[in-house]
């Protein structure tokens, strides 16, 4: 057991803190998908352009893509509780600010506040993750962990159809951010009773940590953010024209993804590297054979049933990915770079999933598309496959 469980006595204490720091990862994911609902009001009564109000939207995962990986050594010099701490500070005052801002200027200027801090409580949080479980429930968290972007999404589309229209877009804006603020806090009291190891100086830089198989594994996350957020973003478009047959919509298939990572939390428990890469092969497989059929196929069970196991398949991926972290950073490196560099190669991916996505079916259609996102899959079984060789 390392020094940070030996620190908390009492399984329940580690149980509590495990999971306010989730949830605190859930409502930091609600702050990405709070704008989504909000797209029309910007528009109608901000003055923003579609455009401009796309870009409110991407602000923070563009700075994931730009600054994830010197966010990780960064966090790695500071220490992991002062960096949530200001983190968290960061994501609540850019928050408050979003929600009282009313010019377009403003409000650009809130959203950058906000993306600082997520930036950093994405590498952060699941690195106290790792720090603060004991050695078997580290994959398992980790794997419970990488949800925290559709969870929050969902998160945040509820909140919005509970209060809107009845209540103001502010009182909306400021709802998801207290939320946030309430478990950030609770997760930093918890966390005094945790001895962090990860600290300055305390582990290795960007040199010891992006091994071949880091940078493989960051790779293959890139791949299954291009395949699950370009299948994601496309789906209501398809199931309101071409995929009218499907038997459920697109909302209930996006609430699947969370079935993939508990059976990825419960297989993963007391395993090592090479049983997660053959699980993210497994799951980058039924992707790729399921693709196609959810895209193209006109029989209303077959398509749906493909696109739920397109969609949970994914989810079994992004979990077996991010569990394999700590074991296949190696020794002397740094975990916080390693998420670093998996996140950043996550939000490359969500930069440029979607354009070309939407480049694919406007020149090949929903059938060019389908194989898109299977050829996609491919590549991540291509990245996956050599972590086969591991230890463990």
């Amino acid at each position: 057991m390392n020094t940070a469980t030996q620190a908390v006595s009492g399984s329940g204490a580690r149980i509590g803190a495990i999971a306010v720091v989730l949830l605190a990862g859930v409502m930091t994911g609600a702050q990405l998908g709070k704008i989504a609902p909000l797209i029309p009001w910007y528009r109608e009564e901000i003055g923003f352009s579609l455009v401009g109000s796309g870009w409110l939207a991407a602000i923070l995962g563009i700075f994931i893509a730009v600054g994830a990986l010197p966010a990780g050594w960064a966090i790695d010099r500071l220490g992991l509780a002062r960096s949530i701490l200001l983190g968290s500070i960061a994501l609540f005052a850019g928050g408050v600010a979003l929600a009282l801002a009313t010019s377009p200027v403003f409000i650009f200027g809130a959203r950058l506040v906000e993306a600082v801090g997520y930036l950093a409580l994405c590498v952060a949080l699941p690195a106290v993750l790792n720090e603060i479980s004991p050695p078997n429930w580290k994959a398992p968290v980790l794997a419970i962990w990488s949800g925290f972007v559709p969870l929050g999404f969902a998160t945040s589309d509820f909140l919005a159809l509970a209060m809107l229209p009845d209540f103001l877009e502010s009182a909306y804006l400021i709802t998801v951010v207290l939320i946030f603020a309430g478990f950030a806090a609770a997760a930093l009291v918890l966390l005094r009773g945790f001895s962090l190891t990860s600290s300055a100086g305390a582990s290795g830089g960007i040199a010891l940590t992006l091994s071949r198989d880091v940078i493989l594994l960051a790779c293959g996350f890139g791949a299954f953010v291009v395949l699950s957020l370009s299948m994601f973003t496309f789906m209501p478009a398809y199931v309101a024209g071409s995929g009218s047959h499907y038997l459920v919509s697109a909302g209930m298939v996006a609430l699947s993804v969370p079935l993939g990572n508990i059976a990825a939390g419960i297989l993963v428990r007391g395993k090592g590297a090479r049983f997660m890469a053959k699980l993210g092969i497994f799951g980058f497989a039924v992707s790729a054979v399921t693709a196609v059929p959810a895209f193209t196929f006109a029989s209303p069970v077959l398509a749906t049933t493909s696109a739920l196991a397109l969609a949970i398949s994914g989810a079994l991926v992004a979990s077996a990915q991010f569990a394999a972290i700590p074991f296949i950073t190696p020794r002397g490196g740094s975990v916080s770079v390693a998420i670093g560099l998996v996140c950043q190669a996550g939000g490359i991916g969500t930069v440029i999933g979607p354009p070309i996505a939407a480049a694919v079916i406007e020149h090949a259609g929903w059938t060019g598309f389908a194989w898109f996102l299977s050829a996609t899959a491919v590549a991540g079984i291509a990245c996956m496959v050599p972590l086969l060789r591991t230890d463990g």
